[in-house]
């Protein structure tokens, strides 16, 4: 349950740091980002928050604030959206706090959560497939930029083929 969840997140040290947390009227999402990136995609969507230096939110912080903006925003998110960085790199790098911010999401706004990576489905562990309920993956790529790709309810930047973005 969630009150669990958050007293586990409380515990821990800050590992995981999550750059920002905001609502996106565009998408009518709830956008987390989170910090580093171990690519080099040409273009980067974020490269300020590439550096697994930077200071950030904690896991705690960040469902905490979680639940201000769902009680608050609720009839109007309708969908949750961790983009980074890398989430999946940060999932390598900090497993427990990255499973406990997914899990924890989950609990608290019920509603659906992708996960934006660079990484190819293959490379995405089962474990954290199993977290979340769509993944859009692969490197971002300026030559395929379109105006017209719209997946799940998310436009999309580029005409990456279908297999690039999958419910779970």
């Amino acid at each position: 349950n969630i009150q669990n969840l958050m007293r586990e997140a409380q515990k821990m040290q800050k590992n995981l740091q999550i750059a920002h947390i905001e609502y996106s009227i565009t998408t009518k999402s709830l956008d987390i980002f989170t910090i580093g990136c171990d690519g080099h995609c040409t273009g980067c969507c974020n490269p300020e928050i590439k550096s697994w230096d930077l200071k950030g939110l904690s896991v705690f912080e960040v469902l905490d604030k979680v639940m201000e903006l769902n009680s608050r925003y609720n009839n109007l998110i309708e969908r949750v959206i961790v983009v980074g960085g890398d989430p999946v790199d940060a999932y390598s790098k900090y497993p427990f706090d990255m499973k406990t911010l997914l899990k924890g999401i989950k609990s608290i706004t019920g509603k659906p959560l992708y996960l934006f990576t660079r990484q190819g489905l293959p490379l995405i562990p089962q474990d954290l497939k199993d977290l979340v309920d769509y993944i859009k993956s692969g490197e971002y790529k300026p030559e395929l930029t379109c105006d017209d790709n719209m997946q799940y309810g998310i436009k999309l930047a580029i005409g990456h083929s279908r297999k690039s973005f999958m419910k779970v």
